[in-house]
């Protein structure tokens, strides 16, 4: 009965609205697509090294708020997140509460173990 809210093979695209095209392609797991219910919209990104395009994203915002995970062991990566004009530097699991119309993007400056980098949007498309 659940099953089809299980998604454990993402869709994979490769044009991602404020992002430049990658080598790899972007890893969607949650949204109206794939759960017509879904209320979000869901990437993760397994990083072992730099992303060849680095900022991955060019400043924007949403016009709803959106969650920015980074996980890994402490130290082992550095990425630098600005939120309108303050830049904070995550060294450590984060998450990040980005409110409805703040600029922000993504540099990664190093990656010396993997790690995982999620974007969680509050709305079942990523707009």
């Amino acid at each position: 009965m659940y099953e089809k809210y299980v998604i454990s093979q993402p869709k994979e695209i490769f044009d991602y609205l404020y992002h430049a095209k990658p080598d790899e392609p972007f890893r969607i797991f949650m949204n109206k697509e794939l759960v017509p219910e879904a209320t979000v919209s869901v990437d993760v990104f397994y990083r072992t090294e730099l992303p060849k395009v680095n900022p991955t994203c060019e400043m924007h915002s949403h016009p709803t708020p959106q969650l920015l995970l980074f996980a890994g062991k402490e130290g082992t990566f550095e990425v630098k997140v600005p939120l309108n004009d303050e830049v904070f530097t995550i060294t450590t699991t984060t998450v990040i509460w980005v409110p409805p119309h703040v600029k922000h993007n993504v540099t990664y400056l190093r990656i010396d173990q993997p790690m995982v980098e999620s974007g969680i949007l509050l709305q079942g498309e990523y707009a």
